[in-house]
């Protein structure tokens, strides 16, 4: 796999500021780490129960989710995950998702440190007023 941005900063900038959403990305990405989080606890019960056909459905809704917010590195790991688990057994997909867990613990750090970023130019443009 590519080694995707953890929050890719170039897509923020094109789908939301640019695009004139600024205003709504911190309530999108504290959205997202909460959503992230439920995902990743329904793929692990699914794991638990070896229920493959809903993981991989569940790794599809959160691949979709995470790009929507330049979560790129959690895209691809989910879409990974969402392709290989047809042809995979147990323990191979218990190791994708042992890195799923890993890099939605790196998103939701690297969320934590822009929704401070942003909390931070936003107070800087107040004062500024």
């Amino acid at each position: 796999m590519d080694k995707a941005a953890v929050l890719d900063q170039d897509y923020l900038r094109v789908n939301y500021h640019q695009a004139g959403f600024s205003y709504l990305l911190p309530e999108i990405l504290a959205l997202f780490r909460r959503q992230a989080a439920i995902y990743l606890q329904s793929i692990e019960q699914h794991l638990m129960q070896a229920n493959l056909h809903e993981l991989a459905l569940e790794a599809h809704t959160l691949k979709g989710a995470a790009g929507s917010v330049g979560a790129a590195a959690l895209a691809q790991i989910a879409q990974h995950l969402e392709e290989t688990v047809p042809d995979s057994d147990i323990a191979a997909v218990t190791l994708l998702v042992d890195s799923l867990r890993e890099i939605t613990d790196r998103t939701d750090a690297a969320i934590t440190a822009e929704l401070a970023r942003l909390a931070a130019e936003t107070d800087d443009t107040l004062d500024h007023i």
